[in-house]
């Protein structure tokens, strides 16, 4: 199998994240995720926007020398759009999107391959906090088993879709159990009471009790359609001719080759639906058991740490253990008020200070200061991150406010900064990436203390 999975995955598919630039490009890939799930069509300039929006302090700060290739030698990122195409260039490279023209025009767009899209919603899935819902597996399964005696031309399907809910919850009940483990396992001896009861409380008690362990203890619905689900199955174990159309409704799907394949594969279905909800209980009380170690551990090394020499002895060796920290330095002079004195005495060293008299003294001589090429790049990048496309788009849409457009006239301008974000507004609104346009009048017109072009700024409609 393994053979088989990197013929389909390109040479250097993962290498982006083995690169020390590798939370850039999983941003990146995140962009990517938000524009295939909200368009059809992905046009490259449309996905460099983006990019360039979301991600500006991101790919300004990268460092992407070591992720030049030998044919990439010389190539211009130096600005935000240079990074911006070498990163889309690299995605491209690797495996992760392919490009096509469309159709009757010159324009690119960007297409992503079957398994770069499952890849990407795993990674996002797992920067997601979302409560697993082990109550809808079971509902489902029953439901499709139930309704399909009002359909039984789909009979087929609702034994498949049966079964892949059943499989699904198994693996989500797996996966709590070994969630509990791997916190049971960060139960250290050198971790600290608070430290602890952070892990114990904050972090267990958020991701395992509130998310699954309490909704998985308190929902009814395993006992309450266990039996249910487990009654239709053996009636259609035990009806040839049900039996029968879900195997000729198989073969008709492609999905078996024929009959006897088909029989072995629709009882190996049922057996293994039927055979779960029967050991369920079993699992549950399995993750009950970790779920009550974990706990009496986690709890006997909270009280074993508390009571460990908790004399002022003890107390004062583990504040000294960690005096060259800064901060326990600031907080021991906040808390014990503790202070540095000195003072001067009879056998202090001391040299009087010798007072001379004031001289003209000589102007300096002015050198000529060379243009430093590094000194400007950076001065331009970070005049780049301070006035950055989201902030310049934010100002002019808080001020549009609920309007359709708004004129120079109509614009509040109370200070030099409100200033310089009116003029990029201006020039930004030419770009088809921004949530607005405008279109300038002839002559200016003094406003705030400011002479301003006479403009109207319009917002975009969004492309449905």
């Amino acid at each position: 199998m393994a053979g088989q999975l990197f013929d389909i995955l390109p040479d250097r598919f993962f290498s982006i994240l083995a690169s020390k630039n590798k939370k850039t490009y999983a941003k990146a890939l995140f962009v990517l995720h938000e524009a295939f799930q909200e368009e059809l069509e992905i046009r490259r300039e449309d996905l460099i926007a983006r990019l360039t929006d979301s991600m500006e302090t991101d790919i300004m700060d990268a460092d992407f020398s070591e992720d030049i290739t030998t044919d990439e030698q010389g190539e211009d990122i130096s600005d935000l759009s240079g990074r911006a195409h070498f990163l889309l260039r690299k995605l491209r490279d690797c495996g992760w999107i392919e490009t096509e023209y469309a159709r009757g025009s010159f324009e690119e767009l960007i297409t992503l391959p079957d398994y770069a899209i499952q890849v990407i919603e795993v990674l996002f899935d797992l920067t997601q906090e979302s409560r697993k819902e082990y109550n809808s597996y079971v509902y489902a399964t029953y439901a499709a088993l139930d309704n399909s005696d009002s359909h039984p031309e789909y009979r087929y399907q609702a034994l498949s879709t049966a079964y892949d809910n059943t499989v699904r919850l198994v693996e989500e009940l797996k996966t709590l159990y070994n969630n509990i483990r791997r916190y049971f396992n960060r139960i250290q001896p050198e971790m600290d009471p608070n430290r602890l009861l952070a892990v114990h409380f904050d972090e267990y008690k958020k991701n395992v009790i509130e998310a699954v362990y309490y909704p998985l203890k308190t929902m009814d619905s395993v006992p309450r359609f266990k039996n249910p689900i487990r009654e239709i199955l053996n009636r259609w174990m035990l009806d040839e001719s049900l039996m029968g159309e879900i195997i000729r409704q198989g073969i008709s799907a492609n999905i078996f080759e024929n009959e006897e394949t088909g029989e072995a594969e629709a009882v190996r279905m049922i057996h293994y639906i039927v055979d779960t909800y029967d050991g369920l209980d079993e699992l549950i009380d399995q993750i009950d058991r970790k779920h009550t170690d974990y706990t009496n551990a986690s709890l006997e090394k909270i009280r074993y740490l508390i009571n460990v020499d908790r004399g002022a002895r003890g107390r004062l060796v583990r504040i000294l253990q960690h005096a060259d920290q800064p901060e326990m330095m600031k907080e021991m002079q906040d808390s014990l008020e503790a202070y540095r004195h000195g003072w001067v005495s009879q056998e202090s060293l001391y040299d009087r200070v010798e007072h001379t008299a004031r001289k003209e003294g000589k102007p300096m001589k002015a050198v000529p200061v060379s243009a430093d090429q590094s000194v400007q790049a950076a001065f331009l990048n970070n005049v780049r991150r301070q006035y950055s496309n989201r902030r310049i788009d934010g100002w002019i849409m808080d001020r549009l406010g609920s309007r359709t457009e708004m004129t120079t006239a109509d614009t509040e301008i109370e200070n030099t900064e409100d200033f310089i974000l009116f003029m990029l507004g201006t020039i930004r609104g030419t770009e088809r990436s921004a949530p607005y346009s405008v279109h300038f009048s002839e002559g200016y017109e003094n406003h705030g203390g400011y002479r301003l072009p006479e403009a109207v700024f319009s917002r975009r409609k969004k492309n449905g």
